[in-house]
């Protein structure tokens, strides 16, 4: 099995993604129009089947995707940035959760939504040991503390400090965790 998601990276490593010691990726992630030169994955780092890893390059921005050490991210996710997405060590992603850190333009009457484009986008940063539920949505410049947990279809458009428990849409606090 090790070998299979090994040859599924080979044409993310060719696009220049840096993929440490003992992570995997699985398969029918999308890569097809990427430049991964600044996507790093630390070590023992696993991401789901169907992902979409999306660093969007424009004239301005140089996308950074990193998700350190000890990381798992669920089949069918999404990290689409213009900006950065840091994902700390030992965290835990759910299925199908989405890292968007732009939104589009959609002020110019003159053009379609299609063809406005993306806005400069703000950096998303998860700190170590957090978890993230199913369905969920983490938006422009969100910073999520150490061990935050993330209720599964929330939808987190601000940032919560360390220990927080949140869910909704909007994500709202809904207690904080004691440090032991």
């Amino acid at each position: 099995m090790k070998l299979l998601y090994y040859i599924f990276s080979i044409p993310a490593r060719l696009k220049g993604m840096k993929i440490g010691k003992g992570s995997t990726i699985g398969p029918f992630y999308d890569f097809l129009f990427n430049d991964f030169s600044n996507v790093i994955l630390g070590k023992k780092v696993n991401i789901g089947a169907h992902a979409y890893i999306n660093p969007i390059k424009n004239k301005k921005t140089k996308p950074k995707i990193m998700i350190e050490d000890g990381t798992n991210i669920g089949r069918y996710s999404t990290l689409s940035c213009v900006k950065e997405i840091n994902i700390g060590k030992n965290c835990l992603i759910g299925y199908n959760v989405s890292f968007l850190d732009h939104d589009h333009e959609l002020y110019d009457m003159k053009k379609t939504p299609v063809t406005n484009g993306l806005t400069d986008g703000e950096k998303i940063i998860i700190e170590n040991d957090c978890f993230i539920g199913a369905h969920s949505f983490i938006l422009k410049g969100v910073n999520l503390g150490k061990r935050c947990i993330v209720g599964a279809n929330s939808v987190v458009t601000k940032s919560f400090p360390a220990y927080s428990v949140i869910a909704g849409n909007p994500a709202k606090l809904l207690k904080k965790l004691k440090n032991k």
